[in-house]
């Protein structure tokens, strides 16, 4: 490359942002558009929300300062209206996961199958992994839904999969380092919720709650409770308010991980 079209091509990187790079993997699919959609229906739910918690506040307010005739009546309005609102709470937790997760196993599952496509074309090799070694040829060794164990069997196991050939691939070194955790604990949620509904049932319950435990993923998750036992699991506010970050540091960790690929595979 002479010197004049290398400046051009440094020239033209200044201008990029990381996750512009996306396009060397995928082209078709205009991510920034997806999160904007999801950051302004997670914006209205945000809204929604906290006009119920304003609401629940007010006839709490009434209840402890109200001291007429229909004292009981205010309280049972008060009551009444915190248990809808633990229903509404897991519908505003339910939208987001149902959300964020879908687009999130997009990104990854679209991107390794490109790249897949991308070495096999070249008739290259990726970075050496156990993944590769336990996969050999199998068709799913680029599927991000699928994990490879130690015995060489392929798993449909898409939290372990993913983990794993982002090892592989070379991805994690571009996402910030608590990612996988996050991701985790995202995927198992979306599962449960999306095959259990809003109130699981007991033995479930008790399951995830020891989960959240022994993950230390309190940071993500809280509970309404009752008889001192959990009966709906929640997405802590911050945690869907910070969804389109999370999913914006993907993007940006594809980008960069698709701006360092070796020149010969990305070459025409």
């Amino acid at each position: 490359m002479n010197s004049n079209a290398s400046n051009l091509r440094l020239g033209l990187e200044d201008l990029l942002d990381d996750r512009d790079y996306l396009f060397r993997l995928i082209d078709t699919i205009d991510w920034d558009a997806q999160l904007d959609a999801v950051k302004a229906v997670l914006a209205r739910n945000r809204a929604a929300a906290d006009r119920v918690s304003s609401e629940i506040s007010l006839l709490g307010e009434r209840a402890r300062t109200y001291a007429g005739p229909y004292h009981d009546h205010i309280i049972d309005e008060h009551v009444d209206a915190m248990y809808r609102s633990s229903y509404s709470d897991a519908a505003v937790s339910l939208s987001a996961i149902g959300m964020i997760v879908p687009m999130m196993e997009s990104v990854f599952t679209q991107s390794f199958q490109a790249l897949g496509a991308m070495y096999d074309a070249k008739a290259m090799e990726p970075p050496e992994h156990q993944r590769w070694k336990r996969a050999g040829g199998h068709e799913k060794r680029w599927n991000c839904q699928w994990y490879f164990d130690r015995n060489d069997e392929a798993r449909n196991d898409i939290v372990r999969g993913i983990r794993q050939l982002s090892d592989a691939a070379g991805l994690t070194a571009h996402l910030p380092a608590d990612m996988m955790d996050w991701i985790a604990a995202m995927l198992t949620y979306r599962n449960r919720m999306f095959h259990g509904g809003f109130e699981w049932s007991l033995q479930q319950r008790d399951q995830f709650e020891k989960l959240i435990t022994q993950k230390k993923w309190e940071k993500y998750f809280e509970s309404a409770r009752t008889n001192d036992k959990p009966w709906i699991f929640y997405l802590r506010d911050e945690v869907i308010d910070n969804m389109p970050v999370r999913m914006g540091s993907i993007l940006g960790g594809f980008g960069r991980f698709a701006k360092d690929l070796p020149f010969e595979l990305i070459a025409n």
